[in-house]
């Protein structure tokens, strides 16, 4: 016996069809949607359908809604997968490592990007920050902060908006990545080899040598991954559900 479409299936359909026309129509931030009488048109819906779907997608971030005016477009960002990057590693057994296997190649293509791409205020921009990051080394909560920093303005040096969106929706898991990784090393006395591996990564990237660039990434990364395995195992063991403390980003 077909199950009969409730209000909440429709509005969900609703919720979808908008983001139809929102793709196919190109509509860029700011854009405006049709009316909630043409949309009713369009779609052959009602009025409370319509508007359910609306604050739906005003709830998700897609579109704002003001009373009198059509619905408008919003300019993205990354909380959305930040959201769901976080509700999946809570409640992931390896939640560490899993975010590090996401971070790698991505940090990869990054520094190949930016060894191609970058202006000459992005490398006043990165020799800036590696001062600061000089001066911080000692500092536990200061430079991880500066370290995150380092990492988002070699994405924004290629140019590529889509590679700095999806990095800034990992910004506040990757905190908790950093945070974690920087007690270790002074537990372990390994505070300073990081450092080292930033002015590797930066030198490739004025250098204007891509290949050195991912070379120099890659061995950062490893190394920090190495770490992140040995954190993981000490923090959860091997079958234990994780208990991550959570840091603000």
């Amino acid at each position: 016996m077909p199950t009969p479409l409730t209000r909440t299936k429709l509005s969900q359909q609703m919720f979808d069809a908008i983001i139809d026309h929102i793709v196919d129509n190109d509509l860029q931030p700011g854009s405006s949607l049709p009316s909630t009488a043409a949309l009713c048109e369009q779609f052959a819906a009602s009025r409370p359908v319509v508007r359910e779907a609306l604050s739906a997608l005003e709830a998700v971030g897609l579109v704002e809604v003001h009373n009198g005016r059509n619905a408008v477009v919003k300019e993205l960002d990354g909380h959305l997968i930040e959201l769901f990057l976080s509700r999946v590693l809570r409640n992931n057994r390896r939640p560490l490592t899993d975010m590090m296997e996401v971070r790698i190649p991505l940090e990869i293509q990054a520094a190949r990007l930016a060894a191609e791409r970058a202006s000459a205020a992005d490398f006043d921009g990165l020799e800036s920050l590696l001062e600061e990051m000089d001066h911080a080394l000692g500092d536990s909560e200061g430079y991880p902060t500066l370290d995150i920093a380092f990492h988002m303005a070699i994405a924004r040096a290629t140019g590529n908006g889509a590679l700095v969106w999806f990095s800034e929706s990992l910004r506040h898991e990757l905190t908790t990545v950093m945070v974690e990784v920087r007690r270790y090393r002074e537990v372990n006395q390994l505070v300073g080899d990081e450092q080292r591996e930033h002015r590797a990564i930066a030198a490739a990237i004025r250098d204007g040598d891509p290949e050195a660039a991912a070379r120099a990434m890659a061995e950062h990364m490893k190394s920090a991954e190495n770490y992140v395995r040995m954190i993981q195992e000490t923090m959860f063991g091997h079958d234990a559900t994780p208990r991550i403390r959570r840091h603000p980003a």
